[in-house]
């Protein structure tokens, strides 16, 4: 009986699957592609969004900077 179930398991297990290396780094190529752009186009809509949303009031933002003097090296 235990030979009959083993012999089905064996018949029934598919083959292992050969891939070539070029085809692996392809395909991993492709999804790292893909999960860059789906990354890409969420953090421009959030980011189009934010600038929708932010008040409109015709305040401007004014940055400054002010460097400080550096003393004179012997």
């Amino acid at each position: 009986m235990v030979l009959v179930v083993a012999l089905l398991v064996m018949a029934v297990r598919p083959a292992a699957a050969e891939a070539d290396v070029l085809t692996a780094l392809a395909i991993a190529g492709a999804v790292a592609a893909v999960v860059v752009l789906i990354v890409f186009l969420v953090v421009a809509n959030m980011e189009e969004r934010r600038r929708a949303e932010a008040p409109t009031d015709g305040a401007q933002l004014v940055l400054a900077y002010v460097a400080s003097p550096q003393p004179d090296a012997p």
